[in-house]
């Protein structure tokens, strides 16, 4: 769905929310456009939002706009904005000359960092939303994000399989913004070269950190050891951090894998395709987590593990995760974290690779 910029500019209070970042970024642009908005505007203000308090920006809304007919006020970083100081600032009393337009700019920063700007973007959305205010956000779609970004190959004057596309969507964690930075890498290091092909794709693009681990849990179902091994020494980084990304990421994602491919063999038991997956009026699948809500780029490599495995050996893998848990937690004799995650990775692979 398109923007509604006309909208957006016509309201007093805006919000642009977490998600993608060049989706919210046009948006932005957009906004600005509708407004009728220029650069050096004797009616805009910018402010910054750790820089500034929201007496400034009240300040600055209730100035009579000099040459438009409204007064802009835009806030950018608001998320760095410690929120408890608000108080009893109500956003409603805003004057019908002024326009406050918040937005939630990404961040760089780790897992705790993220963690706060998220919960500050939902405290932000509440409040906006009491003040009668408009609220956009910009989450991840990959299936919009492929055909995005099959236009800007074009515009690129490129040409791109629809394998090496999906990779690239499938790398980037279906994010629009990482996709078109990582296309712009690859434009400059095909050159004049008119193809992007699939080993350019596996060459330059950054993988996500969530794509590593599920490269990490499928190298180990298809008996690649030395993969696997491979995936997690990128995933924890050094010794140091590998507790930390084992209770942050990787222990998370792989109960989450056992639990998808748990639901795959559930299918492949009763004879149904994942969509659907209805056995005489009832559903195979759970609502919740289900692995019918999974892109289809992620479904297909599950389904077709699944096949191979057995419910007893995906019982003992889930035996295995949570002895590793209990042993990076000191429940369980172990050494340190990093050799606790790669005895889980041999142990699986011994478990997927028996017969019996």
């Amino acid at each position: 769905m398109r923007f509604p910029a006309e909208a957006a500019a016509a309201g007093r209070l805006v919000l642009l929310g977490k998600g993608e970042e060049a989706l919210r970024q046009q948006a932005f642009h957009e906004l600005i456009k509708a407004a009728g908005i220029e650069k050096d505007d004797f009616d805009l203000s910018t402010f910054i939002g750790d820089e500034s308090s929201p007496l400034d920006w009240f300040h600055a809304a209730g100035t009579s706009p000099f040459l438009s007919e409204r007064r802009t006020v835009v806030v950018r970083q608001v998320l760095r904005f410690d929120i408890e100081k608000l108080g009893k600032t109500d956003f409603s009393q805003l004057p019908e000359f002024s326009r406050l337009i918040l937005v939630a700019d990404e961040e760089n920063g780790d897992d705790d960092k993220q963690r706060r700007l998220q919960t500050a973007a939902g405290k932000w959305v509440k409040i906006v939303e009491s003040a009668g205010g408009q609220h956009y956000s910009f989450e991840s779609d990959p299936k919009a994000a492929k055909e995005e970004l099959k236009l800007e190959v074009a515009r690129m004057g490129k040409t791109m399989s629809d394998q090496a596309l999906s990779n690239l969507v499938e790398m980037t964690g279906g994010s629009f913004s990482r996709g078109v930075g990582e296309l712009a890498k690859l434009e400059l290091y095909v050159g004049d070269q008119k193809q992007i092909r699939d080993s350019d794709v596996r060459d330059v693009v950054m993988p996500s950190r969530e794509w590593n681990v599920f490269k990490m849990v499928d190298s180990v179902f298809q008996g690649n050891v030395p993969e696997a091994l491979r995936q997690l020494r990128i995933l924890t980084g050094s010794v140091n951090k590998a507790e930390d990304a084992a209770f942050s990421r990787i222990l998370p994602t792989i109960g989450r894998h056992l639990r998808l491919l748990w639901q795959a063999r559930a299918c492949v038991e009763a004879n149904v395709t994942v969509p659907s997956a209805v056995v005489g009026g009832v559903k195979v699948l759970p609502s919740k987590n289900s692995l019918s809500k999974e892109q289809p780029y992620r479904i297909a490599p599950v389904m077709a593990t699944a096949k191979k495995l057995t419910f007893k050996q995906l019982e003992l893998c889930f035996g295995i995760l949570a002895d590793t848990d209990a042993r990076l937690k000191g429940s369980l004799e172990g050494f340190s974290a990093l050799d606790s995650l790669e005895r889980m990775l041999l142990e699986m692979s011994t478990v997927v690779a028996s017969k019996r």
